[in-house]
């Protein structure tokens, strides 16, 4: 009985199981549930577009960034539900959400996803996954603000290459997209762009990271 139970909750299972991939299959073959296509412009925000009181999306190709009260909370990159986090919480939320290059989103409807969610027990127990993990991004987000400016920098670069970084040809340096300026950089890593351009600079001599045409490139062996 307890291997059963396990098997049921274990939380490797679960993610194995029912991922993003298995949500969005199975909102899109749902009977029960609607969804539009929108795009929204790169450098506009997502409120002049959509409604995320009312709406759930899924980002299927763009890059955004999440910010709370001019505090940077994440990137958002391509194949990557927006909103799900707050799934039942309808209080109004002061998120904003900036479109970094052109974004096409899947919407759905709250309630439909919520209903969709809840009546299938791996889709409970994959949110509460989801909602925890949440949790444990702000935590490194916050304890990676407590690290010197250039550790602070060199991180964000790491993160970057693994989500959206283009590698080269030769496999050795991969390029940051152009459409993380100095001055996103620097809202991401809570530095000034003035310390971003600084910290890069002792970074390039110290062959981490090079620059071209203002596109941020990092040298695979620096990347974790």
């Amino acid at each position: 009985m307890y291997t059963e139970l396990d098997q049921l909750y274990n939380m490797d299972i679960i993610r194995t199981n029912f991922n993003q991939e298995k949500l969005l299959h199975e909102l899109l073959t749902s009977s029960l549930v609607d969804s539009t296509t929108i795009m929204i412009p790169k450098n506009r925000y997502f409120d002049t577009v959509t409604d995320t009181q009312e709406h759930i999306y899924y980002l299927e190709h763009g890059i955004a960034h999440l910010s709370y009260e001019n505090e940077s909370l994440a990137v958002l990159i391509d194949h990557q539900f927006i909103g799900l986090g707050t799934v039942l919480d309808f209080q109004e939320k002061t998120f904003d959400i900036q479109a970094y290059t052109d974004c096409e989103l899947l919407m759905f409807d709250r309630k439909q996803v919520m209903e969709l969610l809840f009546s299938m027990q791996e889709g409970m127990l994959y949110h509460y996954l989801y909602e925890k993990d949440l949790q444990k991004a702000l935590l490194e987000k916050i304890d990676l603000l407590y690290q010197k400016g250039s550790v602070r920098l060199l991180k964000t670069f790491q993160t970057l290459c693994h989500a959206c970084g283009d590698i080269s040809k030769d496999g050795y340096w991969v390029s940051i997209p152009r459409c993380f300026t100095i001055k996103r950089i620097a809202d991401m890593t809570n530095l000034s762009p003035r310390s971003v351009s600084d910290f890069s600079e002792e970074l390039i001599a110290k062959k981490i990271i090079k620059k071209e045409a203002g596109q941020f490139i990092i040298h695979t062996k620096n990347i974790e």
